[in-house]
């Protein structure tokens, strides 16, 4: 599928510089060209070439952009399937193809779901709003489903009833086939809220939001968040908490809460 973009759009090459496109070729060893130009001038342009390895299957193709410049612009994508052989447009050169994407390769070290806080190298920097204030912490009560060393700790202070902290990962979250979070929380009473939300990395108005309430008091629990209705033709890049949303915090016990293990399921 292909969401609807204007022509006058640049491809945002600042962060992901690596496209994944499935292709469905009727032979191994199919060569598909991958191009990307700039709207009025052809030869500012970048491309690469990546062979098949499937026949009369689904395949994700992976083309590497990383040595791109992007102090230029481009705005089309040109494909070109079996450059430099003439097509005769037979069923041996009928291709199909989709989901053509931007990504960031993920690595043991890349900040991205799952979250766990336990990386000594990784930066987990919250950014703070409204009377929230999220930080990475030791982990102050290492009991029942949650004995890690590390956590994130939650203080909500006077602000905002909506006072939160987000982090940005370093890639779009996948919901391609996975659509639930779970969250472990450790709260001071039952009935918090606590809100899970992502959002794309520049444009906040895309967005998609899960509430639940606590069920258990000064003991770990898992929470789940359905994200089945998340429309995955956007992009999200950040994780948004917001508990208690509503109520105006104190900074007091009755509004630290601590929270680990943020992974996609």
């Amino acid at each position: 599928s292909f969401p609807t973009r204007r022509s006058s759009d640049l491809i945002d090459f600042s962060v992901n510089k690596f496209f994944a496109m499935k292709v469905f070729s009727p032979r191994v060893g199919a060569k598909v060209l991958l191009k990307v130009e700039n709207a009025t001038d052809g030869s500012i342009s970048y491309e690469k070439e990546v062979a098949t390895t499937k026949a009369n299957a689904w395949e994700d193709l992976s083309f590497d952009f990383s040595a791109i410049n992007t102090s230029n612009a481009y705005h089309k994508i040109v494909l070109i399937f079996d450059l430099g052989t003439m097509g005769d447009g037979s069923a041996n050169y009928t291709f199909l193809f989709d989901d053509i994407r931007l990504y960031k390769p993920v690595t043991a070290e890349s900040l991205t779901v799952p979250l766990t806080f336990e990386s000594s190298t990784l930066k987990y920097d919250f950014v703070n709003f409204d009377g929230g204030n999220a930080s990475v912490v030791e982990n102050p009560q290492k009991t029942g489903i949650n004995t890690s060393t590390k956590v994130g700790k939650m203080v909500k202070a006077a602000g905002q009833p909506w006072g939160g902290s987000f982090i940005s990962l370093e890639s779009p979250i996948d919901f391609s086939t996975k659509k639930t979070f779970k969250m472990k929380v450790y709260s001071p009473r039952v009935g918090a809220k606590v809100l899970l939300k992502v959002e794309n990395l520049t444009n906040g108005a895309v967005s998609f939001e899960k509430e639940v309430t606590t069920t258990k008091a000064n003991a770990w629990e898992e929470l789940t968040f359905d994200y089945s209705a998340i429309n995955t033709n956007q992009s999200y890049q950040k994780i948004v908490l917001i508990f208690d949303l509503g109520t105006m915090g104190d900074g007091s016990a009755n509004f630290t809460y601590w929270f680990d293990d943020i992974i996609l399921q």
